[in-house]
């Protein structure tokens, strides 16, 4: 399992026998044994500028990066002769690096008595870090870089230090994390939190000198995470943001408040106890950016038609349309909660109409030994139209969590109505007789949009949400088509 770098294993020479960053012709190594599975080799920096070069012989002397932040050591009688030593910056390969990578020339070079290799770290370097956990690391003739386990920390200096005996590529390291190191977020929005470890020391002899570090992974000692603060308060405030511990997986949500707080960035911190009972803080910077002003469209519609013929012995039929559709416009947003409000205007028309025409006539003989003719004659219409208009102001409730969004949409209701116009007529033929009866009426329907489920999907490339479905429906006992899309993007107030 993995455990925190910083814990002490008990005492132990800061002496090694490191072997050289990869090369054409690298030297033999004399690295202490190391865990029995592969470790999965980094690649090779490349170099990045020009290095600081200076001559040092048998007397020892010191070269030092222009500001101090890489520093040799080399005592009298480390080397036998004059020797041209350097110090090249490199990109930096190293899982957990902190700052820049610099190699140390010439590779390979050894010496008789043990080099002090300082690097100094500012605060910005340890952002997301404990310094009471730093160390520094060389990369291995396999690739593999390989961790300290116990350098010399001057925590008032800001330096870490060890005793080398041979040149290689090195880099300060952090083996515990709190990621992501640094991040930026919309006001109203949340950022996920999580402690990591980037070496693995399960496979390892304890008295072995430096721990492989190459993948950052959920830590083990996550689990005692605790005290999460943004800005140091407890659990943050309306104000900074709030952070909320996810139990013991060493995770966090961070919700930036409403808008941009007076200090910016803020620090969100929790402390990590390892092992030997040494608590380490470990912090993330989060910057609060400007809500959005979002823009876009919710389109609700619900389409039906149906066509009927009549029954015998009715001859005719009728038809039925309706449509019912809601676009719902962005007007404008605002953060509470955690969640981004928006307000929506929705605008509403419906329409329906029914037409129906049947008639059903009787032929018989009237007088015995007459003729055939019309006995009966049945007429039956029906027309029913009604339409309807709704503006109003809505809300909906947005939140996006890693990428994801889940968009809640309220909606208001009015009615469309209109006239309803019905005759029945017949009449008799034969002996005389009939009827002629009309309705006439107003009638009305409920008008809405029946949005029933949290829109849900992945935030676009450029923050934009959209999507559609279909649901299959009963509006006015017609088998009715529902369809709704949505298309939205965010802009900077």
């Amino acid at each position: 399992m993995r455990t925190l770098t910083a814990l002490l294993l008990g005492p132990a020479l800061i002496l090694s026998a490191c072997a050289a960053a990869p090369s054409a012709s690298p030297p033999p190594s004399t690295q202490p044994p190391g865990p029995s599975r592969p470790i999965p080799p980094s690649p090779v920096g490349t170099p990045v500028g020009l290095p600081i070069t200076a001559v040092i012989g048998a007397a020892g002397g010191q070269l030092q990066l222009p500001g101090g932040s890489v520093t040799i050591d080399i005592p009298a009688g480390a080397l036998s002769a004059d020797q041209l030593v350097g110090i090249q910056e490199m990109t930096n390969t190293a899982a957990g690096q902190v700052g820049k990578a610099y190699r140390l020339t010439p590779e390979g070079t050894s010496f008789a008595r043990p080099v002090r290799l300082t690097f100094r770290y500012t605060d910005e370097e340890v952002v997301g870090r404990a310094p009471e956990e730093l160390s520094l690391g060389y990369q291995d003739h396999a690739g593999v870089w390989q961790m300290y386990r116990q350098p010399a920390r001057n925590l008032a200096a800001k330096t870490v230090s060890v005793e080398i005996n041979h040149f290689s590529t090195w880099s300060l390291l952090a083996g515990l994390q709190l990621l992501p190191l640094q991040a930026k977020v919309r006001a109203g929005q949340t950022v996920q939190l999580s402690v990591v470890d980037c070496t693995d020391d399960s496979e390892l002899d304890p008295d072995s000198l430096t721990v492989p570090i190459f993948e950052c992974a959920p830590a083990p000692l996550a689990f005692t995470a605790k005290n999460w603060s943004v800005n140091s308060t407890p659990g943050g405030s309306s104000s900074v943001g709030t952070v909320v511990g996810a139990g013991v997986r060493g995770t966090a949500t961070y919700t930036a408040p409403g808008k941009k707080p007076s200090r910016n960035p803020v620090a969100v911190s929790t402390q990590v106890t390892d092992l030997s009972g040494q608590t380490f803080t470990l912090l993330s910077n989060v910057t609060v950016e400007d809500g959005q002003a979002w823009q876009g469209t919710v389109t609700y519609t619900e389409t039906a038609t149906k066509a009927w013929n009549a029954a015998a012995p009715w001859v005719g039929g009728g038809q039925a349309t309706y449509e019912n559709k809601h676009v719902y416009t962005v007007t404008g947003s605002e953060v509470s909660d955690g969640s981004l409000n928006l307000a929506l205007e929705q605008s509403g028309t419906a329409t329906y109409n029914l037409e129906d025409h049947q008639e059903w006539k009787v032929y018989s003989v009237c007088q015995a030994g007459g003729p055939e003719m019309l006995r009966e004659h049945h007429i039956t219409d029906l027309k029913y139209s009604m339409t309807g208009l709704l503006k109003a102001a809505v809300k909906a409730d947005l939140r996006v969590v890693d990428g994801e969004y889940r968009f809640t949409v309220n909606t208001a209701y009015g009615q469309m109505g209109g006239p309803y116009t019905k005759w029945s007529w017949y009449k008799l033929y034969c002996g005389g007789g009939g009827q002629d009866d009309r309705i006439n009426r107003t009638e009305t329907y409920p008008m809405s949009a029946s949005i029933d489920r949290v829109l849900a999907g992945r935030v676009g490339p450029n923050g934009e949400i959209k999507g559609s479905y279909e649901a299959r429906g009963q509006m006015l006992n017609l088998p009715t088509t529902i369809r709704v899309e949505w298309n939205l993007s965010p802009g900077t107030k």
